[in-house]
């Protein structure tokens, strides 16, 4: 089956004839070009499916990697048909390799029989694994849903996969509309969630901490479920999950009508700290689910009763909590018939770890003398090859951030760079310098044509010559790969850029302009909070479907090309005017012509992205609206387009609320920039703020945009 990438294009062959695996929605095939990708296709793909993944596709949660191995195997790319529907029918995703479900590591019979040296250190790392990966999705705002023992792998060094994870709740950043979970496993299910359809309900983090935390108890204790126990009441003993609605936790401080299981571990096997929790997620989130201990507490609890294992003197593969006297593995084993839940090397090497439980002695009567025959001497066993030495796991890893892309994947910008809040101050610092350079470049590049002044047309030749000059000489220096032109235009704008920013200021401050120094501090106010709102929100690059698009994205895309092109109207409207000054005869001087294009060229560009905006939006979910453009890489003169129409729309966004609220909070003068004869009113400041949001967010798109500062 040949199939196209929805983003990067490539076509792949899926290896059909040798499915991985596959369900009730779709099967799971190889693809012949890539071992390390797998395709799941659908049975029935519908539009959601289609818009699920790209939302998921768009936004990747920080998803934790250890050696190359991923903790969720998100998709990295949709697929669709190549004849002319293109119908999205699938995606690809990271293959998981040397992986099994994580029961086959908590279930005592099926880790004694297939990971018997998977010890309790091991199962320990395992639920810091599983909490770390689910920590990452809730962080994105990502919830599961459908926790279950299934969707679970994990390898024989305890790094753990979430898969299945086109069945997880997605929530839409942009338009709000959420992609439910409408499966579950009851089993795993909060008592709050019991006996309702999952196809109603929005999944909350709380939701999948219960399931997590009822993993974590079968993880630690051998595989049993937390409301497990023997009924101690009348008549039929109820269902599991009648317990779980009930709250009936066995080992519960309260009084229950259960017990443990007999064959289940002591509780007080586990760590204090993590008994605690136990307590709080099934008694006390039992009426009150928000107070159900977070990924973060089951973090710190995990990482701490990890620490605190120590080793048994008899058998070093038996590992317990310093807070007990004794080892419980060694009494577990007594209690199993001699079956030891985590066997030495020496009885794995030798097999015995799989032998069944060693019946009760039992005394025989004599019925008189027996014949007694020398017993024939048993050969030793043949030596076991053993291709990979016995214990010799791989250094346990715990996951380590960091954010990778396939490289055939667009790179998809996050909010704060990944960093979240503090990556959006960051940039909102960013934003006040750059605001305050392009503040000082403009205010002295028009005091140097209004006032004539050879020291700042000087200082910008010069800049502009140094620019190119140290450009290409970097160029024989460190070569960067790009032509002698492109580098020169390159020098020249940015050297040109920093001279007149620097020779204006020193033209300001010396000749004390006061609407200099107003400027600078309003370039930073304003750079500040561009920052921060190009940090914090990032364009809506991938949709399902290429061309046009309708509904509520058709609505923002709509909005968003609306914003550009009244910006490129309003800016032709107001150069045509110009031009019409210039030729009517009248004695303009050329400073006259600048400032007439200055007062023009603004409130006509807020004009006109305003109505781009208010018609956008209104034309778009009805008519239709173009998708982004997405570039593999989003740097270069791609990446500079597109800044451009992003930046611009949330120029004028920024620009209309702080034109509409600043007149409001103190008196701004424009009298002598827009040649206007009257107080400011509302409705002129506003779209005076759009204009000139307009055109910083086209400026600094471009420049941001160029440099791959998403």
């Amino acid at each position: 089956m040949q199939l196209q990438r929805q983003f990067s294009g490539q076509l792949i062959t899926l290896d059909t004839q040798n499915s991985i695996g596959g369900g009730g929605e779709g099967r799971i095939y190889p693809v012949l070009q890539d071992p390390s990708l797998v395709a799941k296709i659908y049975h029935k793909p519908t539009n959601e499916d289609a818009d699920k993944l790209t939302v998921m596709f768009s936004h990747p949660p920080d998803a934790p990697m250890a050696a190359e191995h991923s903790a969720i195997a998100w998709p990295v790319d949709l697929l669709h048909t190549i004849n002319s529907k293109q119908k999205i029918i699938g995606f690809l995703m990271p293959r998981v390799f040397r992986a099994e479900p994580i029961h086959i590591f908590y279930n005592p019979r099926n880790r004694r029989e297939q990971k018997p040296l998977f010890n309790y250190r091991y199962l320990h790392r395992t639920a810091r694994n599983l909490v770390a990966a689910v920590n990452a999705l809730h962080k994105s705002g990502y919830a599961i849903g459908d926790i279950n023992e299934s969707n679970i792998l994990v390898t024989d060094t305890a790094l753990v996969t979430l898969v299945d994870t086109d069945s997880f709740q997605v929530c839409d950043p942009y338009t709000l509309e959420v992609y439910r979970c409408p499966v579950g496993k009851l089993e795993f299910t909060p008592p709050e969630l019991q006996g309702q359809s999952f196809r109603d309900v929005d999944r909350l983090p709380e939701h999948d901490l219960f399931g997590v935390a009822v993993l974590i108890f079968q993880i630690l204790m051998e595989g049993t479920h937390p409301f497990a126990g023997v009924y101690q009441g009348r008549g039929e003993p109820p269902s599991l999950e009648a317990r779980i609605k009930a709250g009936h936790f066995p080992y519960s401080k309260k009084r229950v009508p259960y017990r443990p299981t007999p064959l289940a571990p002591d509780f007080k096997t586990l760590h204090p700290s993590i008994q605690e929790l136990f307590i709080d997620c099934f008694e006390k989130g039992h009426e009150h689910p928000q107070e159900r201990p977070d990924t973060k507490i089951w973090l710190q609890a995990l990482r701490e009763a990890e620490d605190s294992l120590i080793i048994c003197q008899k058998n070093h593969q038996h590992l317990y909590s310093n807070h007990l006297k004794s080892c419980p593995w060694c009494d577990r084993t007594k209690k199993l018939k001699g079956r030891d839940p985590f066997p030495s090397r020496e009885a794995v090497r030798n097999k015995k770890h799989l032998q069944p439980a060693q019946p009760k002695p039992r005394k025989l009567l004599s019925l008189g003398e027996q014949k007694t025959t020398t017993p024939k001497k048993i050969a030793p066993p043949k030596p076991i090859i053993i291709n990979r030495q016995m214990g010799q796991y791989q250094p346990l890893l715990t996951p380590i951030l960091t954010k990778t892309q396939p490289p055939s994947s667009p790179i998809i910008p996050l909010p704060g760079g990944g960093n979240g809040i503090a990556g959006i101050a960051k940039d909102a610092m960013w934003g006040s310098l750059w605001g305050v350079l392009c503040a000082a470049a403009v205010a002295g590049l028009v005091l140097g044509i209004i006032k004539g002044s050879l020291a700042v047309f000087g200082g910008t030749i010069v800049g502009i010559l140094w620019g190119i000059f140290f450009t290409l000489a970097w160029q024989y220096i460190l070569p960067v790969g790009s032509s002698i032109g492109s580098l020169g235009i390159t020098g020249a704008f940015w050297g040109g850029f920093i001279a007149v920013a620097i020779s204006g200021s020193i033209y300001g401050i010396s000749n004390r302009q006061e609407l200099f120094g107003q400027a600078v501090l309003f370039g930073g106010f304003l750079g500040t909070i561009w920052g921060g709102f190009w940090s914090a929100f990032k364009p809506p690059l991938t949709l399902p479907v290429p061309g046009r698009v309708w509904g509520k994205r058709g609505l923002l895309l709509g909005a968003i090309w609306g914003a550009f092109l009244g910006t490129v109207i309003g800016a032709i409207l107001a150069g045509v005017f110009v031009f019409q000054e210039s030729m009517n005869g009248n004695s303009n001087s050329w400073q006259e012509l600048v400032s007439i294009l200055i007062s023009s060229m603004i409130p006509s560009i807020g004009v006109g992205a305003i109505c781009g905006i208010t018609g956008g939006a209104f034309l778009g979910p009805i008519l239709g609206a173009p998708t982004l453009p997405l570039p593999k890489k989003l740097s270069g003169f791609r990446g500079a387009f597109l800044g451009v129409t992003w930046g611009c729309f949330l120029g004028v966004i920024i620009g209309v609320i702080l034109g509409g609220i600043l007149p409001q909070l103190w008196s701004i003068d424009l009298v002598r920039v827009m040649r206007i004869n009257e107080d400011l009113t509302v409705i002129l400041s506003t779209i005076f703020g759009a204009g000139l949001g307009a055109i910083a967010g086209c400026f600094s798109g471009a420049t941001w945009g160029g440099m791959g500062k998403w």
